[in-house]
């Protein structure tokens, strides 16, 4: 008789999750523990008790991640911010144009994207969402630069500071997506 497994989905959370030391004992000692409650509580109880298991082990990943790379957690922070700051200003303002909401969006998504990327980077598709959100908010940023580049200072201070922030923001989410992840011990 097949072993009942736990949802597949929290499976990958845990080992994305876990350093590579633990990458096999953790998920085998949840998996018994998982298998002995689903038989005495039932599935949904089971699964309810491996999702918060799963979910205990997000502070520490987010906390050894954002450790390593505490400029881009504060930049992303930062940019968040500035992405909502601008929206709800268009929204107030009644300023605001499809496209402004799809800039603010942008913003907001690719920085919060980014801060879940850190501590589960082992999540491939994840680390490819996030490299392709870092090119979109690099150009957004270039783009708002190349006025004022090109001479014309009718940009707005705080446009260009979100830009300037935009465009290291990606290089450091880069940065973060090609440096080898080192083996927590």
């Amino acid at each position: 008789m097949n072993r009942p497994l736990p949802p597949a989905l929290l499976q990958h959370l845990v080992l994305a999750l876990l350093p590579p030391r633990d990458q096999e004992t953790i998920p085998g000692d949840l998996l018994e523990t998982y298998t002995e409650r689903r038989k005495r509580d039932g599935a949904a109880s089971a699964n309810r008790w491996y999702a918060r298991q799963a979910g205990s082990l997000l502070p520490r990943a987010a906390f050894t991640a954002y450790g390593r790379t505490p400029a881009l957690v504060f930049l992303c922070c930062f940019t968040a911010l500035c992405g909502a700051w601008l929206g709800t200003m268009g929204i107030l303002l009644h300023h605001q144009s499809p496209h402004d909401d799809l800039i603010a969006g942008l913003i907001v998504g690719q920085a919060l994207l980014t801060l879940v990327m850190l501590p589960l980077h082992r999540l491939t598709w994840l680390r490819w969402t996030a490299a392709v959100g870092g090119v979109a908010i690099a150009w957004l940023g270039g783009s708002a630069l190349v006025p004022v580049v090109r001479g014309d200072h009718s940009v707005e201070g705080y446009i260009l500071i979100i830009a300037i922030l935009l465009v290291v923001q990606s290089a450091l989410t880069w940065r973060a997506l090609l440096r080898r992840q080192p083996a927590r011990a």
